[in-house]
C-alpha cells in the first residue's frame, strides 16, 4: 500500500503537468493572437499615414504648379499626379501584405503553441494512467505474493 502513494503523486504530477501545458499552450495562442490583430492594426495605420502623405503631396504638387504659372493638374503635370497616386496606391498594398503576412505568421504560430498545449495534456494523460497501471500491477504482483524478485543462491550440490 505504500508504494501507491508514489504512483499515485506521479500519475496526478503527470496530469498537473499535462494541464499546465496546455494552459500555457493556450495563454501563447492568445497572446499571438492579440499580437497578430495588433499587427493587422499597426497595417491599418501605416496605409492611412500613407494616404495622408500622398494626399499633401500631391496638394504640393499642385500648388508648386500653380505657383510655377502652369495650369495645375493638366497635361503633363496631370501624369506627374497620376504617378504619385499610383505609388502611394503601391506602397499601400506592400503595407498591406506585409502585415497580412505577418499576421499570418502569428496566427499559424499560435495555432502550433495550442497543438503542443493539447500533447502535452495526451502526455500528461497517458503519464498518468502508464503510473496508474504500473501500481496496480505492482499491487497485484504484491498480493499473489509475487513481489519484487529476488536473487536466490543456487542449490549447494549443483556447482
Amino acid at each position: 500500500m505504500a508504494q501507491m502513494i508514489p504512483m499515485a503523486l506521479m500519475a496526478a504530477g503527470s496530469i498537473v503537468k499535462g494541464v499546465g501545458g496546455l494552459k500555457a499552450g493556450n495563454a501563447n495562442a492568445r497572446a499571438l493572437n492579440r499580437e497578430a490583430r495588433g499587427t493587422e492594426l499597426q497595417g491599418v495605420a501605416e496605409e492611412a499615414r500613407v494616404r495622408d502623405a500622398a494626399r499633401a503631396s500631391m496638394g504640393e504638387q499642385i500648388a508648386a504648379q500653380f505657383a510655377n504659372g502652369m495650369q495645375g493638374g493638366t497635361g503633363s503635370a496631370l501624369d506627374a499626379l497620376r504617378e504619385s497616386k499610383v505609388n502611394a496606391a503601391l506602397d499601400i498594398l506592400e503595407i498591406r501584405r506585409q502585415a497580412n503576412a505577418r499576421a499570418m505568421e502569428l496566427r499559424a504560430q499560435g495555432r502550433q503553441q495550442k497543438r503542443q498545449g493539447r500533447f502535452a495534456l495526451i502526455e500528461g494523460l497517458i503519464g498518468a494512467a502508464s503510473a496508474g497501471y504500473q501500481a496496480n500491477q505492482d499491487w497485484a504482483d504484491a498480493r499473489r505474493g509475487q513481489s519484487q524478485p529476488q536473487n536466490k543462491p543456487a542449490p549447494a550440490g549443483n556447482s
